[in-house]
């Protein structure tokens, strides 16, 4: 059984995904930032770090692919969808979202395929690391019910 999630619940999410993503664009911005300052407005600042605007821009991203994991992960607007499908729907459409933000902020110039390879890149490994977590997640709750459903048992044989 899952428990209801409340708006803080969401609200976590949002700062859980904008904080991993902002901590990953600043090892970038050490790593790439005064070399890429002029193709990308990621790191117009080279390697001083994120300016407002693109920290603004990837919090509202992060919002957005909450928002995607909601519509797509609860019941409330998809009753009957595989986990698959729901998997597929997710990913498309956070690929969609991203690549609007590409284009309106310009975080690298669309017509450069080093970029969008590079991107693809990331999201596919970001995308592989967040299935194995989650994978990884559900067989520890599975194994902990497993458990108390045999401690139950046992209980129940005892008396």
């Amino acid at each position: 059984m899952e428990e209801k999630k409340t708006i803080f619940d969401y609200i976590g999410q949002v700062f859980l995904t904008f904080g991993i993503t902002i901590g990953i664009l600043n090892i970038f911005c050490l790593l790439f930032g005064d070399s890429a300052k002029e193709i990308s407005t990621i790191f117009s600042l080279g390697s001083d770090g994120l300016s407002i605007r693109t920290t603004f821009q990837f919090f509202l991203a992060s919002l957005c692919i909450v928002i995607a994991k909601f519509i797509f992960f609860t019941d409330v607007f998809i009753k009957k969808m595989s986990i698959a499908m729901r998997t597929v729907c997710m990913v498309s459409t956070v690929l969609i979202v991203l690549a609007v933000f590409i284009r309106i902020c310009g975080w690298f110039p669309v017509n450069m395929w080093q970029p969008w390879l590079m991107f693809f890149l990331c999201f596919g490994i970001s995308f592989a690391i967040s299935m194995g977590v989650t994978i990884f997640k559900e067989r520890m709750e599975n194994r902990k019910m497993e458990e108390a459903l045999d401690r139950l048992k046992r209980e129940a044989q005892e008396s």
